[in-house]
């Protein structure tokens, strides 16, 4: 291991196709020395095959945290609408990045379903984690649906909130913008990275939440406010709060809103992964109907 830094994911067997899209980006556009970890959350070996021409790290993680979670080979279960099994232990093992991956300066996570677009976005990230912050985005921009909804927003974070930290810490946090862990770094020595695993346990210990890490993750910033930077939403953009643009010039997908912007990292949150979806671009009146996930073919031959 000569890098000082490793940028860490998990994918399980349904992410692989998605996974695999992310690990290509990173090698594509790689401009500094750097690792990647993968965790695997219930890959076949055929499959853990696959990832081997990145050159990851791969840590089968078992439950960091004890919790009431799905006894061996019983499937899953369930809370609200979503079905948690072994993927689950992409929430759980967050906070516990350094343990799987140890001997790293700057630990960065990106989430399985999202692409590196421009290597710059991981330069800020590294510089961003040797200043000694973590660096997040918010799910706040000019451009997210819900930013101009802010009674809604808050009423959707309060509940889960209050059901797991309590109605003081639920007042602080829902009135803030909710911090997207999918896409962050952090110092190998972040104060964060205990507290973070401590509230995790405090939230499983009350109820098993599919967004558990990222909520306590909020709980934390908010409550304890450690060493943060707070960052632009092209560092995780992402496509289901805001359909990105397509600039046919630079070949990039951007911000929707003028300046158009090019987007660092794109996050193909929700249901935007599942289908090809119409995306505008600049400058051309018909919408151009494309998957958005990453295909090396679209930055040589643009719009096809």
């Amino acid at each position: 291991m000569n890098a000082k830094s490793i940028i860490c994911t998990g994918s399980e067997s349904r992410f692989l196709p998605i996974c695999l899209c992310l690990l290509r980006s990173i090698r594509d556009q790689q401009q500094t020395d750097i690792d990647i970890g993968v965790l695997d959350l219930g890959l076949q070996p055929e499959e853990s095959a696959q990832l081997s021409p990145f050159g990851p790290t791969i840590v089968k993680p078992g439950w960091d945290i004890d919790f009431e979670r799905p006894a061996a080979g019983s499937g899953s279960i369930t809370t609200g609408n979503k079905q948690i099994g072994e993927g689950f232990k992409a929430m759980v093992s967050r906070p516990f990045l350094r343990e799987h991956f140890p001997g790293y300066e700057t630990y960065i996570w990106i989430d399985a379903d999202a692409w590196v677009q421009n290597w710059w976005a991981i330069e800020w990230l590294i510089e961003g984690a040797r200043r000694g912050d973590l660096n997040i985005a918010p799910e706040m921009d000019r451009s997210y649906k819900h930013s101009f909804n802010f009674r809604e927003y808050v009423r959707w974070t309060f509940e889960p909130h209050t059901t797991l930290f309590g109605e003081k810490s639920a007042k602080r946090v829902a009135y803030n913008p909710t911090l997207n862990c999918g896409v962050f770094s952090m110092p190998a020595n972040h104060p964060a990275w205990s507290l973070w695993a401590d509230a995790m346990r405090t939230a499983l210990s009350r109820k098993v939440d599919f967004f558990v890490d990222q909520l306590a993750l909020n709980h934390v910033v908010y409550s304890t406010e450690p060493p943060r930077c707070l960052l632009p939403s092209q560092f995780n953009w992402l496509a289901n709060m805001a359909m990105p643009a397509f600039d046919p010039v630079t070949r990039d997908f951007v911000e929707p809103a003028i300046p158009h912007r090019p987007i660092g990292i794109l996050h193909l949150s929700g249901n935007t992964k599942s289908a090809p979806r119409e995306v505008r671009v600049i400058g051309h009146e018909k919408p151009w109907k494309t998957w958005l996930v990453y295909d090396p073919k679209r930055k040589e031959n643009g719009i096809s």
